[in-house]
């Protein structure tokens, strides 16, 4: 199954990055002015980070970009999106906007862009947040 974000297909070969990076319990620790730590721990069922990325040898066509560019500019008014993975998991999510502003592009191959087709090659990393 190929992953798509909002129906937008990702590259087949696109790594999750931080998918076992340990999320699901939140921690805040006070220190007391005893100097004893209080240590309160809690379930946290959103806001786990979702990095996506190809580390520069996953490719896309800059019609993705383009697309991916539109998706990150709309705001999204208390809507998540879709994101579909690999082997069939659904992720309601939002973008990550503190990282990249959500979305990262860079070229493959620099070309000057009056030469540049929707068919130029592109690396990404997208950062979202469970919803």
């Amino acid at each position: 199954m190929i992953p798509t974000l909002e129906g937008i297909q990702l590259p087949e070969d696109i790594k999750w990055e931080d998918e076992f990076s340990g999320f699901g319990v939140g921690q805040v620790i006070t220190p007391t002015l005893t100097g004893a730590l209080i240590v309160e721990e809690f379930g946290q069922t959103a806001g786990r980070p979702i990095t996506l990325t190809g580390d520069g040898h996953s490719w896309v066509y800059r019609s993705t970009v383009e697309a991916l560019s539109t998706l990150v500019a709309t705001p999204l008014s208390n809507q998540t999106l879709t994101l579909v993975w690999a082997d069939g998991r659904s992720f309601d999510v939002v973008f990550d906007r503190s990282r990249n502003n959500g979305l990262k592009a860079q070229e493959v191959q620099r070309m000057a862009a009056s030469i540049q087709t929707t068919q130029h090659y592109y690396t990404i990393e997208i950062n979202l947040l469970t919803a």
